[in-house]
């Protein structure tokens, strides 16, 4: 099994500013013009958590 060192947010910290910033404000702005396009807002809430999690 290998070891990433890139999963360490310590040593990648773009990784870390791209999912608690980037991520959130892109999503927000790119929902907004959605609804702005199809005229009604979301019916599904939107998330934007892109950390690992067990998938079951």
């Amino acid at each position: 099994m290998s070891n990433n060192p890139l999963r360490d947010p310590i040593k990648n910290p773009l990784k870390r500013v791209y999912e608690n910033f980037w991520v959130p404000v892109f999503g927000r702005v790119l929902n907004l013009f959605t609804t702005l396009i199809e005229g009604q807002p979301s019916q599904e809430r939107q998330t934007y958590n892109l950390r690992d999690k067990a998938k079951n």
